[in-house]
């Protein structure tokens, strides 16, 4: 009985110490997991997220962190998922309110966010970031009042709270109380001479009032405690501007533009003052520059349009202005400069009639104008004239009307960022903001050689690769792969050592056949793909069941494909989604000119759906041959059976990040937006961090759960 008593208690014991040990590693792994989030390496902290999720999935904490990290990416589908789960695990979870209120804020679905925020305080009233961030929800419904009063509370606890000074300023101005914000945006700069902001924002509110010199007073201010905002550059540059300083107008669009090379409303502003100055050249190259970055730029186009009739390039001039009528038919200056541009080219007729066409347009608008000279908005324009009596003309940066093709663009807010983007001042961390070339994820095939992508991946594990590396043919480890190294230069040399090796041992009767196998896997990493196949072949003519054999001749097989396709396709342009049909190859016959051909390369793609189709017979449960499948089927343009296939393999293997993502960029190429997003946030999940990119650049923020929920 004493004997028993101890065996017990050694078994608890043991029990207890490997729970002790279970706890502490979870715990590390989410400290580990917040100080990546910590140095912004997002995609790693969700790793580390996901392995205490997976040990201990009933705690709150991983998931709002992860959700927090996918915020940071952008992937508010995904970290609105996470937010939700931890909530329903621990309603008390205050930053959880907070983050997914930000979110429905972004997502302007402001009544929601409010909701969040309401709840969140109800926890706990006196949090200052819920009562800011209500304010601002408040603030976007135009609830003035309701938002003032929260800042109100806010000033009440902590009387020196410069957010709550500025965003109530702000709050102010949207609500025409310009000296209550002025007052709010000078506190702010009295309790802090350092602080840029409450410069930026008097300064900002002195340009709308008119007080120019006050402005220019308080931006010169903002530079020197801030010089590394080109947006700061820009607005002074407006500021001199009505100051006519045009030297120092010209000074910082020209900031503007080292700091930003691709900030084509600097660009536009540049060349304007270069018009006006008659540095014709330069105004247009500046406004070339304009279009090549914006190629829907049309009061840029028309600029240049007069530009080159300047200059006497007339069939750039109208080139330029056929498309400008084209889009504006009812704007008579386009007619009248495409009829100067015509005749000088001798377009006597055609001339004529863009002149009639302009008068008549010019006839009708002074006929309208008189019209509505006694409309009562009329007159109200007319005050409005007369207060900005001595201001220069200018446009809003949104402001695309025509009409208003001569004037300098400024920043329609001096909160032209968004929110979020004040928060994170680096890009480190930011995977989505990477200029990646999105295509489908390659097909997987047996290498002794992989360069994985994938963070974190778990081993993907087969019965048949593992009972094949038991028998130890070769001094590496066979890998399922989508991403094989290349050999070149004494590594090339070795595996041509191993190659000749392997031939040498073919010639022993006692030797494994399978070794055919290791040999065709050789050459297809040393791109020979015609002995590579000759193996595989003479392979499953001894063993016609092997699955390993067939599944790479597969694979072989559509790498020669994809060679002839790189060789002979011309390249798919970047930042489109590619999903790629048929092939084509060009032909010439009798010295003709190359003739374009669609061939479509049936017997290949049906000798490779063939062994795939097999190996999928042999083994019902190996995942890549249905991955590589769909992305046949993709191929083919069978785009449903290739989401199918894609399915099959995440059911298979619910960590299959691949998939996932190959799925998703489907379901987007097949205008099921939510549905792929969906999948390519898990992808994300998973590791794949250019999933992110493309939730960023194609994505929709509202997943397909959440959509049916709207319809009920």
């Amino acid at each position: 009985m004493i004997q028993k008593y101890i065996v017990t208690l050694l078994l608890l014991v043991s029990l207890a110490g490997a729970k002790v040990e279970a706890q502490i590693n979870t715990d590390r792994m989410l400290t580990i997991g917040k100080n990546a989030l910590y140095f912004e390496d997002y995609v790693l902290a969700i790793q580390y997220f996901n392995k205490v999720i997976r040990v201990k999935p009933y705690l709150s904490t991983p998931y709002f962190y992860r959700g927090l990290s996918k915020y940071y990416l952008e992937d508010y589908v995904g970290a609105e998922s996470d937010l939700n789960t931890a909530l329903s695990q621990n309603p008390f979870l205050v930053d959880a309110y907070n983050v997914r209120g930000i979110i429905l804020s972004r997502k302007k679905e402001h009544e929601l966010a409010i909701k969040d925020y309401t709840s969140g305080l109800k926890v706990d009233p006196d949090n200052i970031n819920l009562l800011i961030n209500r304010g601002q929800s408040k603030s976007a419904m135009k609830d003035y009042e309701a938002a003032i009063d929260d800042y109100d509370i806010i000033l009440e606890k902590d009387p020196k709270m410069l957010s709550a000074y500025l965003s109530r300023g702000s709050t102010k101005v949207n609500a025409k109380d310009t000296i209550g914000a002025l007052a709010d945006f000078s506190t702010v700069v009295k309790l802090n001479p350092y602080m840029s902001e409450g410069f930026a924002s008097r300064g900002f509110l002195y340009y709308h009032m008119g007080k120019y010199e006050e402005a220019l007073a308080d931006y010169n201010k903002v530079i020197e405690l801030k010089s590394d905002v080109a947006q700061y550059y820009m607005i002074r540059g407006s500021i001199r501007y009505q100051l006519d300083d045009l030297k120092g107008t010209m000074s910082d669009f020209e900031t503007v533009i080292e700091m930003e090379p691709r900030n084509a409303m600097a660009y536009n502003n540049r060349g304007l003052l270069r018009a006006q100055v008659g540095d014709l050249n330069r105004a247009v190259e500046d406004f070339s520059r304009v279009l090549a970055l914006n190629p829907d730029d049309l009061l840029t186009l028309f600029n240049r349009a007069l530009i080159m009739l300047q200059l006497g390039q007339n069939r750039q001039a109208l080139a330029d202005l056929n498309i400008i009528v084209d889009n504006y038919p009812k704007f008579g200056p386009a007619y009248y400069n495409r009829a100067i541009a015509k005749q000088k080219l001798g377009q006597e007729n055609s001339a004529r009639l863009d002149y009639q066409t302009a008068y008549k347009l010019d006839q009708d608008k002074r006929a309208n104008d008189d019209l509505a000279s006694n409309n009562s908005q009329k007159s109200d324009e007319k005050d409005k004239d007369k207060k900005e009596k001595g201001k220069k003309a200018t446009r809003k940066k949104t402001d695309k009307d025509i009409r208003n093709y001569n004037k300098l663009a400024v920043l329609d807010d001096f909160k032209e960022q968004d929110e979020a983007e004040d928060e994170f001042k680096t890009i480190r961390g930011k995977v989505q903001n990477r200029n990646i070339f999105i295509d489908l994820e390659p097909v997987f095939g047996l290498s002794f050689f992989s360069a994985d992508t994938v963070i974190s991946r778990p081993s993907y594990y087969e019965s048949e690769v593992e009972a094949f590396n038991n028998k130890n043919l070769y001094t590496r480890k066979l890998k399922i792969t989508n991403r094989e190294i290349e050999a070149d230069g004494r590594a090339a040399v070795q595996l041509f050592n191993s190659i000749n090796g392997i031939s040498e041992e073919l010639n022993d009767e006692d030797i494994d056949e399978e070794i055919l196998l290791v040999r065709g896997v050789l050459y297809g990493v040393v791109v020979n793909y015609s002995n590579a196949l000759a193996d595989f072949d003479a392979m499953i003519k001894k063993q016609p069941d092997n699955v390993l054999a067939l599944f790479n001749r597969a694979y072989c097989r559509y790498q020669m494909v994809e060679v002839i396709r790189s060789l002979e396709e011309e390249k798919t342009q970047n930042n489109n989604i590619s999903l790629q049909g048929p092939l084509k190859i060009k032909t010439t016959s009798n010295n003709k000119a190359p003739v374009d051909k669609e061939v479509e390369y049936i017997v290949d793609y049906d000798l490779i759906l063939d062994d795939l189709n097999r190996v999928i017979e042999l083994s019902p449960k190996f995942e890549f041959a249905y991955y590589n499948r769909g992305i046949l089927n993709c191929l083919k343009k069978n785009f449903l059976q290739g989401v199918e296939d894609f399915s099959k393999a995440i059911e298979l293997n619910p960590d299959f990040s691949e998939a996932f993502f190959n799925r998703g960029l489907t379901l987007i190429y097949l205008d099921q937006e939510a549905r792929g997003t969906s999948d390519l946030s898990k992808a994300g999940e998973l590791g794949m961090y250019k999933a992110y990119n493309v939730i960023k650049r194609y994505g929709v923020e509202k997943t397909a759960s959440n959509e049916a929920v709207d319809k009920e």
